[in-house]
């Protein structure tokens, strides 16, 4: 009888959740205008990313305002007083209770030059708010934010315990030592479960793809290209020759392919260049080239094995060059069955009627930190939207209430004494 009371408890709590997420929403759309509307735009790759540039410090800010407007306590740890993680933890009635982790980004990648809006305008158009980060994934901060928000005022009391984390740096590719790599490492972000909010409705992601990145250069010799020797070819030694002929070789290069059912129909793929510089004027012949590639990987493939399947690719062209690894981010898969995921499916279920696909994703993110440590990892789940490191980013607000609702129910179901 008691066990059936508390089943009928936790349902009850459930549907108080749609309402009270509803009733708080336009507050929480102003907290996602006032997110977009800090400019956190990053800049660098994963080789250059400075730790002493407060890129993300609006947004830590914004958040920790609100956390203790919540009567939270948030907590700022980072390599740097320019660089902080905003970390907040909301424990459980039981010590021993499982540990769940709702974590996302604070950076966003820079503002298209095609955007026809302000790229840091928040403006609301019908039923969509625009702006640079607005879908990835400022609106996964304020949807988790309100989701453990409409927790608290439903007076939930959960087994176990709730760890918030926003994050700075991903975009650099999802590698950085300053950002969830920092927080894990120090033991400040330990968990059984985490759900990594990137955007998209359409399916849960389960894993993603593996990141291969690295810089090629190759040296020649500056010369005045008035002079002579140059026109006899007796001095000078265009780099960007010897690059063209490693860009054209690596366009065909096949990398290793292992089949996973976490992704199916996609392969391993080499882009190169991705980024390309040489040469220093216009009148003198290029001493140097350098130029970035980003191989996307199907799981169990090693970094060893891309290095090789480039020195291979490169080898008949007898050429000088060198190869510098600049980050190597492993795929990761978490398996349908683990409970993080039912808990997810259930409450996307129950909330919008949709049974989505488990499947991993194309892009990274810093999920595998999380999974290569144990903890079973949802790598992406968040609202519908649109121009994602593009023009005009969007997030549907009617999708974003629903999502803020699914993380409430999925927080509650994986937390509680009973799963229901």
């Amino acid at each position: 009888m008691l066990l059936l009371h508390m089943k009928q408890n936790i349902l009850r709590q459930h549907k108080a959740l749609s309402h009270i997420v509803s009733e708080h929403f336009e507050e929480e759309v102003e907290f996602l205008q006032q997110l977009v509307r800090a400019n956190s735009a990053n800049t660098y790759t994963a080789d250059t990313s400075p730790a002493n540039v407060p890129i993300e410090a609006e947004v830590a800010t914004i958040i920790v305002e609100k956390m203790q407007q919540l009567d939270w306590q948030p907590e700022l740890h980072g390599v740097s007083s320019q660089r902080q993680n905003v970390l907040c933890t909301l424990s459980g009635t039981e010590p021993a209770g499982r540990t769940l982790i709702l974590t996302i980004h604070m950076d966003t990648v820079p503002a298209s030059s095609s955007y026809t809006r302000d790229p840091w305008g928040a403006e609301i158009d019908g039923r969509r708010l625009y702006g640079v980060g607005v879908a990835d994934a400022k609106a996964q901060i304020a949807a988790f934010v309100y989701a453990v928000r409409a927790l608290q005022i439903a007076d939930v009391a959960l087994a176990g315990t709730i760890k918030l984390a926003f994050v700075v740096d991903e975009e650099t590719g999802a590698c950085s030592p300053y950002g969830t790599r920092f927080l894990l490492e120090r033991g400040l972000l330990d968990g059984d479960a985490a759900i990594v909010g990137e955007p998209g409705e359409s399916k849960i992601a389960v894993g993603h793809r593996g990141v291969y990145r690295f810089k090629i250069r190759t040296r020649g010799e500056a010369v005045h290209t008035g002079l002579k020797e140059w026109e006899f070819k007796t001095r000078g030694h265009n780099a960007t020759i010897d690059m063209a002929r490693i860009i054209q070789a690596l366009s065909t290069c096949e990398l290793p392919h292992i089949p996973s059912a976490a992704f199916p129909d996609r392969k391993s793929v080499l882009t190169f260049p991705t980024l390309l510089q040489g040469g220093g004027g216009i009148n003198i012949v290029p001493e140097s080239c350098e130029a970035y590639g980003d191989a996307r990987l199907l799981p169990h493939i090693s970094a060893e094995q891309i290095r090789a399947t480039i020195t291979r690719s490169l080898a008949p062209l007898a050429l000088s060059y060198e190869l510098e690894e600049i980050a190597y981010i492993p795929a990761v898969e978490t398996s349908p069955d683990a409970p993080i995921v039912e808990a997810l499916s259930r409450s996307i279920k129950d909330v919008t009627g949709k049974s989505l696909r488990l499947e991993g994703a194309g892009p990274a993110c810093d999920g595998w930190m999380f999974s290569t440590r144990g903890i079973q990892t949802i790598c992406g789940y968040g609202a519908e939207c649109g121009g994602v490191h593009g023009a005009d980013e969007w997030v549907d607000l009617d999708s974003l209430r629903s999502v803020t609702e699914i993380y409430a129910r999925t927080v509650l179901r994986y937390l509680s004494r009973l799963t229901t």
